[in-house]
């Protein structure tokens, strides 16, 4: 999903149509989080303390990836 945004905002020409892509990706965002059941909130502190904690981030990769 971002990557696609990220492809689309830079494609764009327009300042305006560059901000309603931005705002789009945001929602969609917000609505992934919030459909887990976390708040944006809940999920940037977790996001932070991934970043800061090797073993969190690891921990995390694992229960992203399907199990086989």
């Amino acid at each position: 999903m971002k990557q696609s945004y990220t492809q689309q905002i830079e494609a764009t020409p327009s300042d305006a149509d560059k901000q309603r892509l931005v705002d789009e990706a945001n929602k969609e965002l917000v609505k992934a989080v919030t459909d887990q059941g976390l708040s944006v909130e809940e999920y940037t502190s977790i996001m932070v303390v991934a970043q800061n904690d090797p073993a969190v981030r690891q921990k995390i990769i694992q229960k992203m990836r399907p199990n086989k």
